[in-house]
């Protein structure tokens, strides 16, 4: 029996053999028929070796070609298996020796490996792939998370998370391994890294959402860059809310439990970590779950602060929100606040000003007191706290004894308290009263807000100046003052000052009164014109100055005729019928002279002759007419002598004499 089956499988093999190549060939077509006509099943399609798919719950993630999730393992940041013996029997190595790819994936994120078992793994963006034993189908993904060190392979992660014994490389190339307290020591600590695994820090002296360490310029980049990167997605053991983002000088940089995140420059590849002992041990560590999140900003205030009061307005503090003051007295830039007083005023100093924004660094000095301590001054004013104010934002001192204020930026004049001493036209210095005869007194006045004096003219009326020249050629002797009008010392009524025009540019008054400075005081808190040219013409002003007189007319009216040629005739203010009367006029005052004097034209001259040279032209209108009315306005600065003359007889001529 058993020949038997023997002989008929030999014939069977031989009579296929016996089959020709044009059989064969004919099979061939035959199955090209076949396949042609649709009779066949549709060919098994051929998945990549890497396919790219979407989960629910994870989004984007790796798969081998079957369906079978790709898993990455947190110790292999430096891009070698650490996943071994029993760990490879549940986690098996993933490897494809022909790489074909879902789109969206790209192949130089790829690459191979050989293990220490002398395997082969495939590596996505360095990062070792595995499967996992126990996802039982294709899509499952029951590794996710597993030991803390098994997370799913994702294309988009921004960061990823490693566990590495940690050896940090101190400034002078020294290494060490250090444990998670950053004490020198063996344990493998788990941290943040980039996506490749290069090792993630922070600076600890940074804080929330603040970098505390790269310059302007960036010009220390290089040893420590910012790191940022687009954030899309992290590993599920970290939160990507704890994630953000910040801008420094224009870059951004991803920050982690707020603080901001940086590379370091030293470490030569991925995996490592020697920042973490650079310069020394606990300046730049790595992040973790454990990482406390990053200090909030310590506020540090500036020297000199600028608050804003419901009372006052904009007041100056030191860095503590305490007052500071100014002393009525300091108008010449030094302390009286000397012994006793500097207890209850103590003086107010700073060695590295810092300032809020509006206030200005060349507004502020020092001073050295006869003390011997030195003082921070404002406009040239010392300052001061005041022992009484409690609190931060205490305004206790302000008008205390009429002489202290609060310091504030915006003060159009200042108050001061200080002994007149008067300069008359001969340069002779005289101590003057607050009557202006010759004593010793402290007197207040007013300055404007860096301490000059602030004066007015005797001979001005309300809203009057009736010294200023139109030209302005007396104004470098006593120049009009005048300044934005915001704020007052509270001893003052700020309603009490306003603005004139004067030949089109602004003057202060202070009760009416036109303010002026001396171009004789050569410092501040000089008040040399209370003298010039005799005491009391260039009075200061405070609060006892009686407000300014009404402007009264001024106008003195004349009738002039004539006698034949040998006289003129005049009569009002005080004249009847005069011939060729002396007349003896105010500067700063209006006369007129209604001319009726046919044939003898009234000329005001410079010099006492006919003709229609040397007229005096100033102030004048009509000059020289013989019917109509002739006005004078005299000038402030007008000779002390004038004289009218008829333009062709001399005898008809008198003589003006000018005074103040």
């Amino acid at each position: 029996m058993k020949k038997l089956f023997l002989l008929v499988t030999i014939t069977f093999l031989v009579m296929s053999c016996s089959s020709d190549d044009n059989d064969l060939g004919n099979d061939q077509n035959q199955d090209q028929d076949q396949n042609a006509g649709g009779d066949d099943d549709d060919p098994i399609a051929v998945e990549n070796a890497v396919r790219l798919v979407t989960d629910a719950t994870f989004g984007s993630v790796l798969t081998n070609s079957e369906g079978f999730t790709l898993y990455f393992f947190a110790p292999d940041s430096k891009g070698d298996s650490n996943c071994l013996d029993g760990c490879a029997t549940t986690w098996p190595a993933f490897n494809t020796t022909e790489l074909t790819l879902d789109s969206g994936l790209n192949a130089a994120d790829f690459g191979t490996i050989t293990r220490t078992d002398g395997g082969e793994q495939t590596t996505y963006k360095g990062w070792p792939l595995y499967t996992f034993s126990n996802d039982a189908s294709p899509g499952d993904i029951n590794g996710d998370g597993a030991g803390g060190t098994w997370f799913v392979a994702k294309p988009d992660y921004s960061v990823m998370f490693t566990r590495s014994q940690l050896i940090g490389r101190d400034s002078n190339g020294v290494e060490t391994n250090l444990n998670s307290s950053f004490e020198p020591g063996d344990e493998e600590t788990f941290y943040i890294t980039d996506d490749e695994g290069n090792t993630l820090y922070h600076f600890s002296n940074d804080e929330n959402g603040t970098n505390n360490f790269t310059a302007a310029d960036f010009s220390n980049n290089e040893v420590w860059p910012i790191f940022h990167t687009e954030l899309l997605n992290v590993p599920s053991i970290l939160n990507l809310g704890g994630f953000g983002v910040i801008d420094v000088f224009g870059q951004p940089q991803l920050t982690y439990k707020g603080w901001p995140l940086y590379k370091f420059g030293g470490d030569e590849n991925r995996g490592d970590n020697f920042g973490v002992g650079f310069p020394v041990a606990g300046v730049w560590p790595i992040l973790n779950l454990d990482t406390e999140n990053a200090p909030e900003p310590v506020v540090v205030e500036n020297n000199v602060r600028l608050v804003t009061d419901a009372t006052f307005g904009s007041v100056l503090t030191n860095s503590e929100g305490f007052t500071l003051y100014f002393f009525a007295p300091d108008s010449k830039g030094d302390s009286n606040c000397l012994d006793g007083c500097a207890t209850t005023w103590p003086a107010f100093n700073t060695t590295e000003l810092t300032l809020d924004s509006g206030l200005n660094a060349a507004d502020f000095g020092t001073i050295t007191r006869t003390d011997g301590g030195e003082q921070t001054t404002y406009k040239g004013w010392p300052l001061y706290t005041f022992s009484n104010d409690a609190s931060p934002g205490d305004i206790n001192g302000d008008g205390a004894g009429g002489t202290w204020f609060v310091a504030k930026p915006d003060y159009s004049v200042m108050f001061t308290r200080s002994q007149l001493i008067g300069r008359d036209s001969n340069g002779v210095e005289t101590n003057l009263n607050s009557s202006f005869e010759p004593g010793d007194e402290e007197t207040f006045y007013i300055t404007d807000d860096e301490g000059n004096t602030l004066y007015h003219f005797s001979n001005d009326e309300n809203g009057t100046n009736n010294f200023t020249a139109a030209d302005f050629s007396n104004n470098e002797v006593w120049p009009i003052f005048h300044t934005e009008l915001l704020n007052v010392p509270s001893i003052l009524n700020l309603g009490g000052f306003g603005v004139i025009d004067v030949f089109g540019q602004p003057q202060l008054t202070y009760k009416g009164w036109p303010l002026y400075k001396f171009g004789g005081d050569e410092n501040r808190g000089d008040n040399f014109g209370v003298g010039f040219p005799v005491a009391g013409v260039w009075p200061i002003l405070n609060l006892d100055t009686e407000n300014a007189p009404e402007p009264q007319s001024s106008t003195t009216v004349y009738e002039v005729g004539n006698q034949g040629a040998s006289a003129y005739i005049f009569s009002g203010e005080g004249l009847t019928n005069a011939v060729n009367p002396d007349f003896t006029l105010k500067r700063g005052e209006t006369y007129e002279f209604n001319v009726n004097t046919l044939g003898h034209p009234f000329i005001i001259k410079s010099v006492q002759s006919t003709g229609t040279g040397n007229a005096f032209n100033e102030g004048v209108t009509n000059n020289g007419i013989s019917i109509g009315t002739i006005t004078f306005t005299v000038p402030i600065d007008a000779p002390d002598t004038l004289f009218y003359n008829c333009e062709f007889h001399g005898s008809m001529t008198g003589v003006f004499t000018i005074i103040d």
